[in-house]
């Protein structure tokens, strides 16, 4: 029971946008590094990286908003650089995406 277990809780406690993300891309993409991101989504490595810090600065600025679950700032930034990509593949598409706080938009309309 131990390791299914295991199994069934970590991929419960993933993150709704990690869970997106890796059905559209999961095995399409060699790694999951800035460089490689933007090279395949054609997006500027600074825009992911400006994400993947906002992610990063929400973790540490405000704790309460952090899921049990999470144990470390990048396991927190790394969904959000998936939900900015996410909104970013959204736009090229002209489907509709989230704008309200917490969704980058600003990065969206830029990349």
């Amino acid at each position: 029971m131990g390791s299914y277990f295991f199994t069934v809780i970590h991929i419960y406690m993933r993150s709704k946008f990690t869970i997106e993300f890796e059905k559209k891309y999961g095995d399409k993409i060699p790694d999951r590094k800035i460089p490689t991101l933007a090279k395949y989504f054609k997006i500027k490595k600074s825009l992911i990286q400006e994400a993947f810090n906002r992610g990063i600065g929400a973790y540490k600025t405000n704790p309460s908003s952090v899921r049990p679950s999470v144990k470390s700032a990048e396991e927190w930034a790394l969904p959000r650089t998936y939900k900015f990509i996410l909104n970013v593949e959204n736009k090229r598409q002209n489907k509709p995406y989230p704008t309200g706080r917490g969704h980058d938009a600003d990065l969206v309309e830029r990349a």
